[in-house]
């Protein structure tokens, strides 16, 4: 049970202006590193969750590295979240910092927002569900099929179990969370 310490960065001084503001902001980390891809979104699940919390007076902000460029472009480009671009890890830890949620998989951004201590809405598939503390802030969200590539970089099913986790899961999970 005992807290990350951890460096918010706050005393850098970034300056966070293209932030939307007066209302909620939701960083959605949308990647997952190259090792295990099988914990990846589609784009179109994504879209889904940004038009679902838009519509619902949430602010989504796009967040990722240099892996989720493109992706990140793309579904700024659709739907119209917010995409600030990609910063170096003390910046990028700030950034997040600014939120109210985060939305992700397990990945380097999961533990960040943990440490910041953010309602954190954990996306899993592949890996032990009680591996994971929350601290009570969030909610961890599978998808409604079990998963049996477990610990592998690519389904031996074809598709991975991620496309049957569905967007207004993890919507209702931010709802309830932030």
């Amino acid at each position: 049970g005992e807290e990350y310490v951890f460096d918010t960065h706050e005393d850098k001084g970034y300056d966070w202006a293209a932030l939307p503001q007066g209302r909620p902001r939701i960083g959605l980390n949308t990647g997952c590193g190259d090792r295990w891809t099988t914990r990846l979104w589609s784009d179109e699940k994504w879209t889904e969750l940004i038009q679902r919390l838009q519509t619902a007076g949430y602010a989504p902000v796009l967040l990722g590295g240099e892996a989720e460029v493109e992706r990140n472009r793309r579904l700024h480009a659709t739907t119209g979240a917010a995409y600030l671009g990609t910063f170096p890890l003390p910046q990028f830890i700030n950034l997040m910092h600014q939120m109210d949620g985060i939305v992700t998989q397990v990945t380097m951004a999961m533990h960040i927002s943990i440490a910041l201590r953010k309602p954190t809405i954990l996306m899993n598939n592949i890996f032990n569900p009680y591996e994971f503390d929350l601290y009570g802030r969030g909610q961890l969200v599978q998808p409604n099929r079990s998963c049996v590539c477990f610990y592998r970089g690519s389904c031996k099913l074809g598709v991975s179990c991620m496309e049957d986790l569905p967007a207004v899961k993890v919507f209702e999970a931010v709802r309830a969370s932030v």
